[in-house]
């Protein structure tokens, strides 16, 4: 089988744009759980297009093997975003994290530890997400190592399906969901931290990390500026899902500013209209 270039980065995570120089802002680009840079390939392109330099990761333990993937977790995938942040930023680049699901909670706690992050975009953040699984896994998870994994939430599932191919594992350990939960109270404690500006985008029809996740993390990071947009159709899938380019065009607008040095963000939005957060 040929794999393409595209494929390659889709699968291996993938870096553009001029490095160094204040002038340069790097985004830095995180998926999720069981994810690959493909999930982040459209928001990277519309950047890169737009001037910004680009970083799409991909994670420790993603994109090998199952097995692989049992043998990381939290730890591994912080120290490898903070690591990504730094290297950009001992070149003299501004940083921008933007992460998705669990990337979205790595992207805030990078944030929280690193106080020369000039913003951040968390798609979809996980804080508490459903206690009941979290008990079933710490009880089961020595027993029972792996689940199947569950499929892509996506709305528009067809549309999805045309515009990638998905090579996530058909299997997921159960030590590693487990590492996740665990990671989650940390992460939560962490957020008063994060002093620099902040996006927060959440959906309301997210089956895998419920809508008021976001809200609360909207309300807990420490930023002044910091901006909250509900997603009224959008499954958890917001990169790839029916308001795709809503999420294109905010994260675009924010990262702007930051660029231009205005990150007066203002009030909790959605889809463009003012929101008073519940």
């Amino acid at each position: 089988m040929v794999v393409t270039r595209r494929q390659a980065q889709d699968r291996q995570g993938h870096e553009a744009g001029a490095q160094g120089g204040d002038e340069v802002v790097r985004c830095v680009l995180v998926h999720g759980f069981n994810g690959e840079p493909v999930d982040m390939r459209q928001l990277e392109e519309r950047l890169g297009g737009e001037g910004f330099a680009t970083r799409n990761l991909l994670l420790p333990g993603h994109g090998t093997s199952p097995r692989d993937f049992a043998a990381h977790g939290w730890d591994d995938w912080f120290d490898h975003v903070l690591s990504a942040t730094r290297a950009a930023l001992a070149r003299g680049e501004r940083v921008v994290v933007i992460g998705h699901s669990m990337g979205a909670g790595v992207s805030l706690a990078v944030a929280a530890q690193e106080p020369r992050v000039a913003g951040v975009v968390a798609l979809c953040p996980p804080l508490r997400l459903n206690p009941r699984v979290r008990r079933l896994v710490a009880l089961t998870r020595r027993v029972v190592p792996y689940i199947p994994s569950w499929g892509e939430d996506v709305r528009d599932r067809r549309g999805a399906r045309d515009r990638y191919t998905r090579n996530a594992y058909h299997l997921t350990a159960t030590a590693t969901i487990h590492d996740l939960f665990s990671a989650l109270p940390r992460l939560e404690a962490s957020l008063p931290e994060v002093r620099c500006p902040a996006l927060v985008v959440c959906a309301r029809h997210d089956h895998v990390v419920p809508v008021r996740d976001g809200i609360a993390t909207h309300q807990l990071v420490g930023s002044v500026e910091k901006e909250l947009l509900v997603l009224d159709r959008s499954y958890h899938a917001v990169t790839k899902d029916v308001e795709r380019h809503v999420v294109f065009e905010r994260v675009s607008r924010f990262c702007q500013r930051i660029r231009a040095g205005t990150e007066n963000i203002g009030p909790a939005r959605q889809n463009g209209q003012n929101e008073a957060p519940a």
